[in-house]
Protein backbone atom coordinates (compact mmCIF):
# COMPACT_ATOMS: atom_id res chain seq x y z
CA UNK A 1 0.00 0.00 0.00
CA UNK A 2 2.91 2.42 0.58
CA UNK A 3 3.52 2.86 -3.17
CA UNK A 4 -0.04 4.00 -3.85
CA UNK A 5 -1.59 7.43 -3.46
CA UNK A 6 -3.84 6.27 -0.64
CA UNK A 7 -3.15 7.92 2.71
CA UNK A 8 -4.05 5.78 5.65
CA UNK A 9 -3.59 5.61 9.33
CA UNK A 10 -3.26 2.53 11.41
CA UNK A 11 -6.69 1.39 12.45
CA UNK A 12 -10.06 1.04 10.75
CA UNK A 13 -10.52 2.22 7.16
CA UNK A 14 -13.54 4.31 6.29
CA UNK A 15 -16.06 3.23 3.65
CA UNK A 16 -14.67 5.91 1.32
CA UNK A 17 -11.13 4.54 1.78
CA UNK A 18 -12.30 0.99 1.07
CA UNK A 19 -14.15 2.15 -2.05
CA UNK A 20 -11.05 4.00 -3.27
CA UNK A 21 -8.86 0.94 -2.67
CA UNK A 22 -11.36 -1.25 -4.55
CA UNK A 23 -11.33 1.20 -7.49
CA UNK A 24 -7.53 1.18 -7.52
CA UNK A 25 -7.33 -2.63 -7.53
CA UNK A 26 -10.00 -2.79 -10.27
CA UNK A 27 -8.01 -0.33 -12.41
CA UNK A 28 -4.84 -2.45 -12.05
CA UNK A 29 -6.55 -5.75 -12.85
CA UNK A 30 -9.04 -4.62 -15.49
CA UNK A 31 -8.63 -3.20 -19.00
CA UNK A 32 -11.41 -1.68 -21.12
CA UNK A 33 -10.88 -1.48 -24.87
CA UNK A 34 -12.96 -0.01 -27.66
CA UNK A 35 -12.67 -2.27 -30.68
CA UNK A 36 -13.92 -2.40 -34.25
CA UNK A 37 -14.62 -5.53 -36.26
CA UNK A 38 -14.99 -5.38 -40.04
CA UNK A 39 -16.21 -8.39 -42.01
CA UNK A 40 -15.82 -8.28 -45.79
CA UNK A 41 -17.62 -11.30 -47.17
CA UNK A 42 -18.58 -12.91 -50.46
CA UNK A 43 -21.73 -10.86 -50.92
CA UNK A 44 -22.12 -8.59 -47.89
CA UNK A 45 -19.92 -6.58 -45.55
CA UNK A 46 -20.56 -4.99 -42.19
CA UNK A 47 -18.82 -3.35 -39.27
CA UNK A 48 -19.41 -3.02 -35.55
CA UNK A 49 -17.85 -1.17 -32.64
CA UNK A 50 -17.74 -2.84 -29.25
CA UNK A 51 -16.47 -2.26 -25.73
CA UNK A 52 -14.50 -5.21 -24.38
CA UNK A 53 -13.60 -5.60 -20.70
CA UNK A 54 -10.59 -7.77 -19.88
CA UNK A 55 -9.64 -8.90 -16.38
CA UNK A 56 -6.41 -10.42 -15.16
CA UNK A 57 -6.80 -14.07 -14.14
CA UNK A 58 -3.93 -15.33 -12.01
CA UNK A 59 -3.25 -19.05 -12.06
CA UNK A 60 -0.08 -20.51 -10.61
CA UNK A 61 2.93 -18.42 -11.55
CA UNK A 62 1.38 -16.87 -14.64
CA UNK A 63 -1.40 -14.40 -15.25
CA UNK A 64 -3.39 -13.58 -18.34
CA UNK A 65 -6.27 -11.34 -19.27
CA UNK A 66 -9.59 -12.89 -20.25
CA UNK A 67 -12.71 -11.23 -21.66
CA UNK A 68 -15.29 -10.83 -18.90
CA UNK A 69 -17.72 -8.57 -20.76
CA UNK A 70 -18.40 -7.29 -24.24
CA UNK A 71 -21.02 -4.84 -25.39
CA UNK A 72 -21.87 -3.79 -28.92
CA UNK A 73 -21.68 0.01 -29.06
CA UNK A 74 -22.76 0.52 -32.69
CA UNK A 75 -23.52 -1.76 -35.63
CA UNK A 76 -23.44 -0.68 -39.27
CA UNK A 77 -26.11 -1.47 -41.79
CA UNK A 78 -25.17 -4.41 -44.00
CA UNK A 79 -23.85 -3.39 -47.40
CA UNK A 80 -23.35 -5.42 -50.53
CA UNK A 81 -19.62 -6.06 -50.89
CA UNK A 82 -18.53 -3.75 -53.73
CA UNK A 83 -16.76 -5.33 -56.67
CA UNK A 84 -15.34 -3.63 -59.72
CA UNK A 85 -16.33 -4.76 -63.25
CA UNK A 86 -13.14 -6.84 -63.47
CA UNK A 87 -14.13 -8.77 -60.32
CA UNK A 88 -11.70 -7.00 -57.98
CA UNK A 89 -12.84 -5.70 -54.58
CA UNK A 90 -13.54 -1.96 -54.73
CA UNK A 91 -11.15 -0.91 -51.93
CA UNK A 92 -12.07 2.78 -52.31
CA UNK A 93 -15.76 2.03 -51.76
CA UNK A 94 -14.90 -0.12 -48.72
CA UNK A 95 -12.83 2.83 -47.42
CA UNK A 96 -15.80 5.20 -47.83
CA UNK A 97 -18.08 2.71 -46.06
CA UNK A 98 -15.67 2.54 -43.09
CA UNK A 99 -15.32 6.33 -42.91
CA UNK A 100 -19.13 6.70 -42.98
CA UNK A 101 -19.42 4.11 -40.18
CA UNK A 102 -16.99 6.01 -37.93
CA UNK A 103 -18.91 9.23 -38.61
CA UNK A 104 -22.32 7.64 -37.95
CA UNK A 105 -21.06 6.08 -34.71
CA UNK A 106 -19.65 9.45 -33.60
CA UNK A 107 -16.13 8.04 -33.21
CA UNK A 108 -12.68 9.15 -34.30
CA UNK A 109 -10.09 6.58 -35.33
CA UNK A 110 -7.95 7.71 -32.39
CA UNK A 111 -10.74 6.60 -30.01
CA UNK A 112 -10.52 2.97 -31.14
CA UNK A 113 -7.92 0.86 -29.33
CA UNK A 114 -7.82 -2.17 -31.63
CA UNK A 115 -9.66 -3.89 -34.40
CA UNK A 116 -9.80 -6.71 -36.89
CA UNK A 117 -10.58 -6.79 -40.59
CA UNK A 118 -11.54 -10.23 -41.82
CA UNK A 119 -12.04 -11.20 -45.45
CA UNK A 120 -14.15 -14.34 -45.76
CA UNK A 121 -15.73 -16.64 -48.31
CA UNK A 122 -15.21 -15.78 -51.96
CA UNK A 123 -13.80 -12.32 -51.11
CA UNK A 124 -10.45 -13.87 -50.16
CA UNK A 125 -10.02 -15.24 -53.67
CA UNK A 126 -9.95 -11.79 -55.30
CA UNK A 127 -6.57 -10.74 -56.69
CA UNK A 128 -6.57 -7.45 -54.80
CA UNK A 129 -7.79 -8.75 -51.43
CA UNK A 130 -4.54 -7.46 -49.94
CA UNK A 131 -5.49 -3.91 -51.04
CA UNK A 132 -7.81 -3.87 -48.04
CA UNK A 133 -4.74 -4.02 -45.77
CA UNK A 134 -3.62 -0.68 -47.22
CA UNK A 135 -6.74 0.97 -45.79
CA UNK A 136 -5.30 0.29 -42.32
CA UNK A 137 -1.56 0.59 -43.01
CA UNK A 138 -1.26 3.81 -40.97
CA UNK A 139 -2.81 2.01 -38.00
CA UNK A 140 -0.37 -0.90 -38.00
CA UNK A 141 -0.15 -2.37 -34.53
CA UNK A 142 -3.75 -1.50 -33.74
CA UNK A 143 -5.38 -3.64 -36.41
CA UNK A 144 -5.24 -7.26 -37.41
CA UNK A 145 -5.99 -7.79 -41.08
CA UNK A 146 -6.63 -11.38 -42.01
CA UNK A 147 -8.01 -13.52 -44.74
CA UNK A 148 -9.98 -16.24 -43.00
CA UNK A 149 -9.68 -19.60 -44.67
CA UNK A 150 -12.66 -21.91 -44.41
CA UNK A 151 -11.45 -23.47 -41.13
CA UNK A 152 -10.89 -20.15 -39.37
CA UNK A 153 -14.12 -18.69 -40.71
CA UNK A 154 -16.01 -21.75 -39.50
CA UNK A 155 -14.39 -21.49 -36.05
CA UNK A 156 -15.12 -17.76 -35.75
CA UNK A 157 -18.75 -18.26 -36.75
CA UNK A 158 -19.26 -21.08 -34.23
CA UNK A 159 -17.81 -19.01 -31.39
CA UNK A 160 -19.43 -15.74 -32.48
CA UNK A 161 -22.91 -17.23 -32.71
CA UNK A 162 -22.68 -18.60 -29.16
CA UNK A 163 -22.92 -22.22 -30.35
CA UNK A 164 -19.68 -23.24 -28.59
CA UNK A 165 -20.89 -21.81 -25.28
CA UNK A 166 -24.32 -23.43 -25.76
CA UNK A 167 -22.68 -26.82 -26.37
CA UNK A 168 -20.73 -26.49 -23.14
CA UNK A 169 -23.75 -25.27 -21.14
CA UNK A 170 -26.02 -28.05 -22.36
CA UNK A 171 -23.33 -30.72 -22.39
CA UNK A 172 -24.46 -31.67 -25.88
CA UNK A 173 -22.89 -32.11 -29.30
CA UNK A 174 -24.17 -29.42 -31.69
CA UNK A 175 -23.91 -28.77 -35.42
CA UNK A 176 -23.42 -25.13 -36.41
CA UNK A 177 -24.24 -24.20 -40.03
CA UNK A 178 -22.85 -20.93 -41.43
CA UNK A 179 -24.60 -20.06 -44.70
CA UNK A 180 -22.84 -17.21 -46.49
CA UNK A 181 -23.23 -15.48 -49.82
CA UNK A 182 -20.75 -17.73 -51.60
CA UNK A 183 -19.90 -20.56 -49.21
CA UNK A 184 -21.51 -22.74 -46.52
CA UNK A 185 -19.51 -24.19 -43.64
CA UNK A 186 -20.36 -26.76 -40.96
CA UNK A 187 -18.86 -27.03 -37.45
CA UNK A 188 -19.46 -30.04 -35.22
CA UNK A 189 -19.09 -28.83 -31.63
CA UNK A 190 -18.65 -31.38 -28.88
CA UNK A 191 -18.95 -29.61 -25.52
CA UNK A 192 -16.70 -26.61 -26.27
CA UNK A 193 -14.23 -28.26 -28.63
CA UNK A 194 -14.36 -28.19 -32.39
CA UNK A 195 -12.51 -31.05 -34.09
CA UNK A 196 -9.70 -29.80 -36.33
CA UNK A 197 -11.00 -31.69 -39.38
Amino acid sequence: MHDTDFSHEHGELSEADRAEIARYIWSQETVELRTVGIDIGSSTSHLLFAKVVLQRQTQGLSSRFVVIDRQIVWRSPIMLTPFLPDGMIDAQEIGRFIEDAYRAAGLERSEVDSGAVILTGEAIKRKNARAIDELFAEEAGKFVCATAGHKLECLLAAHGSGAVRLSKTRGECLLHVDVGGGTTKLALIDMQSIPAK
